[in-house]
């Protein structure tokens, strides 16, 4: 019982540090950029707007 407890804990830290080594390739580091939502937003200048529409 003690030994297939040891080899389940044992595959679980394996795949722990496998996916933990994917994510650092993937990212390498920019969690910020992750997280972060790009918004961008275009206001009309009333000369321009007088442009469009004279």
């Amino acid at each position: 019982m003690l030994k297939g407890l040891f080899v389940c804990f044992a595959v679980l830290f394996a795949q722990l540090a496998v996916l933990h080594l994917i994510d650092t390739r993937l990212y390498n580091g920019s969690q910020d950029i992750r997280n972060a939502a790009v918004t961008t937003t275009t206001t009309k200048h009333e000369d321009e707007v007088e442009e469009v529409q004279g």
